[in-house]
């Protein structure tokens, strides 16, 4: 993108617009196959990408490669530094080792997350209940810093390469929950309509993340965030109920101590006018029902004009037998029916907006982490309770739930609490000191978040690793340099031991034109020398004595992949 004029041997139809297009490539007029198309969308993103306001600058860090260049780029990696931590470990603070992996392991898995996702399609397809992301939002302050005219359909191939092997990862009864704000939600519905099928859209649920106005909000204060929940087969998902909150349980009272529980009354008259039931009644003739109650007070009740009783005389008398009827609190109000909690479902049925008083906010998350000593290093986790709620109806004890933009780590230390299996992908520096420190003290019994709630006294563990670096390692020390010398250094290292891009052309390389280049645009030549398929070592290296695996990591990482040592 950056050496070419702007699209003129793009695998793309366009130069500059995004719109809908039909299945066949023609712009939308009247179809019901709709389909987002965008420049580069044929292609693959492969590149780091920061989360929201973590203010590090990897412009330099996305590629975007054509089709015919990803020959080994998905191939499942080498995968290093392996460490378990169990309780004793957690206690002890030192690691234990790791031989076997097995697929009851919890995972922490440092690099990044397409080529992870590709490493985790080997062993994990068709395995996964339930993918929860938080991805970058675009919102220009998440590090993903392009041209204005490219950023959106940048963030658009960025994600669908993504989306398209985390459905590989679902089971059939699978689901997948995408978490974003008002910039992208929408794009992004129809993008996973694409990937996933217009049917197998299941909601788009609103999420209140801010209980006030924000004090820097120009024109309308924006308090809600996107979860667009998707499912590999319509047909196949079963959701759980949502625990009725303190206020609808409220409504349940027991105030003559019937042995059968707490109840509410409910009407006992039917309208003649609307509902199936009136219409049944209509149909089969009213006079039975509209006849008059007597209260024990002496006062008489007909049903309202319109209206009749809920049942014929007969049912009337059983009901009175079996202290179902109630008179009001006086005993003299009109006849209502008692609806015991006892004999209704033990929750309610999802929604699609959840209030942070039921599932939390972003301020609440925020004092998670501090009462952990981890805040200020992530500035937008989500919390605890808002995760709970997407387990609870989403999955049950031992599915495996997986999450690959993992953040401070709420997924998965809410799922660890909730005895679900769980996997979690992130590539930034601070996945030891966030979700790492922050999954440690889970194992060790924490009591914040939803441990009170679940009834979390501790236990289990989790098995970290990382993709091992090839020319990742040397796009990292390009992003770090402070000054020319470094790069310079750099240079020479990638000249001596770097996989260079094929279409790098050595001869052409002048040291005293790119000593002259400005520190950024010397960072980009540098970074356009390596090659993409090389960030990190494929699995079919693994005996490479250039890359220098331990012994250790190639028996776990064989395990990992269930393959004989």
């Amino acid at each position: 993108m950056s050496n070419k004029a702007f699209l003129p041997d793009s695998y793309t139809a366009f130069k500059n617009r995004i719109g809908l297009t039909d299945g066949r490539g023609d712009y939308l007029s009247q179809s019901r196959d709709v389909v987002l198309t965008w420049p580069y969308k044929d292609c693959v993103l492969e590149g780091g990408m920061t989360k929201e306001d973590r203010g590090r600058n990897e412009v330099f860090w996305n590629t975007t490669l054509a089709p015919d260049d990803i020959t080994r780029l998905f191939e499942p990696k080498v995968l290093t530094g392996w460490e378990r931590w169990d309780g004793e470990a957690v206690a002890a603070g030192k690691a234990k080792p790791v031989g076997e992996v097995s697929e009851d392991d919890n995972l922490l898995i440092k690099g990044n997350n397409l080529l992870a996702l590709h490493s985790l399609k080997a062993r994990y397809a068709g395995k996964v209940k339930l993918i929860y992301i938080d991805p970058p939002y675009n919102t220009g302050n998440d590090g993903f810093r392009y041209n204005d005219r490219f950023n959106h359909s940048a963030w658009l191939t960025f994600m669908r390469n993504r989306i398209e092997v985390a459905k590989k990862l679902l089971s059939r009864d699978g689901v997948i929950f995408v978490n974003l704000d008002d910039g992208e939600a929408h794009y992004c519905k129809v993008l996973m309509d694409e990937v996933f099928g217009r049917d197998n859209f299941i909601a788009n649920i609103v999420w209140q993340k801010a209980y006030g106005p924000r004090s820097n909000a120009t024109n309308i204060s924006s308090s809600h965030d996107h979860i667009l929940a998707f499912s590999k087969s319509y047909e196949n998902i079963e959701f759980g109920l949502v625990e009725r909150s303190d206020a609808q349980k409220a409504k349940y009272t027991n105030t003559d101590n019937d042995p059968r529980g707490d109840w509410k009354p409910e009407n006992a008259s039917i309208s003649l006018l609307s509902g199936q039931r009136g219409k049944q009644y209509a149909k089969t003739g009213v006079s039975e029902n509209i006849f008059e109650i007597v209260a024990p007070n002496g006062t008489k009740h007909l049903p309202p004009k319109n209206r009749c009783w809920a049942f014929g005389p007969e049912r009337y008398k059983e009901l009175i037998a079996d202290n179902r009827i109630v008179f009001g609190s006086d005993g003299n109000g009109r006849p209502a029916i008692k609806k015991f909690i006892s004999e209704i479902m033990q929750g309610t049925m999802p929604q699609t907006v959840w209030e942070y008083g039921e599932v939390g906010h972003n301020q609440e998350a925020a004092r998670e982490l501090d009462a952990l000593d981890l805040g200020g290093v992530f500035q937008t986790p989500k919390p605890e309770r808002l995760i709970q709620r997407i387990l609870h109806i989403a999955t049950k004890p031992g599915d495996c739930v997986l999450d690959f933009y993992s953040g401070s780590g709420t997924t998965a230390a809410a799922a660890h609490k909730m005895g679900r299996k769980w996997i979690a992908v992130e590539q930034m520096d601070y996945i030891l000191d966030l979700p790492g420190s922050r999954l440690k003290k889970v194992i060790d019994g924490e009591q914040g978040g939803i441990s009170k709630a679940v009834e979390w006294r501790g236990g289990g563990s989790f098995v970290y690793a990382e993709l091992a670096a090839s020319n990742s390692a040397f796009a990292d020390r390009i992003e770090a340099a402070s000054d020319m010398a470094a790069l310079q250094t750099i240079h020479a290292d990638i000249l001596a031991t770097g996989y260079l891009s094929y279409d790098v052309d050595l001869s052409a390389f002048d040291t005293d034109d790119f000593a002259a280049l400005p520190l950024k645009g010397a960072k980009r030549v540098l970074m356009d020398c390596l090659d993409a398929n090389h960030l990190y070592v494929n699995l079919g290296s693994l005996g490479d004595a250039d890359f220098d695996i331990a012994e250790d990591d190639k028996c776990a990482t064989l395990s990992f992949y269930g393959l004989d040592q």
